[in-house]
């Protein structure tokens, strides 16, 4: 297996479980975001061929980037999105 399979599937599975689990979108979303996540990792694949450090690099990028950045301005970032499921849940108490 390549070295960037893990973090593109990562980011990947833990966009779709925000979308339909947390944010509670329609289960089509996530079915976008596993083609999508198939297409990169492929992508990558064949990246981690010519250039390997550089598509392990981009694997990694692409993974935190999906964490902690909001690529829809109108929809949180998975971390947000968590952070505030949890506080509603009354599992985390948000700070004033």
């Amino acid at each position: 297996m390549a070295r960037t399979t893990g973090p593109i599937l990562a980011a990947g599975g833990i966009s779709a479980f925000v979308a339909v689990v947390v944010q509670e979108r329609p289960v089509l979303d996530s079915a976008k975001i596993a083609v999508g996540t198939g297409i990169a990792a492929g992508g990558l694949f064949l990246l981690e061929k010519a250039w390997p450090d550089m598509a392990v690099a981009l694997a990694w990028m692409a993974l935190l980037t999906i964490l902690l950045v909001r690529v829809d301005p109108n929809v949180q970032a998975p971390a947000e999105a968590v952070s505030a499921w949890l506080s509603k849940a009354g599992l985390v108490v948000q700070g004033k």
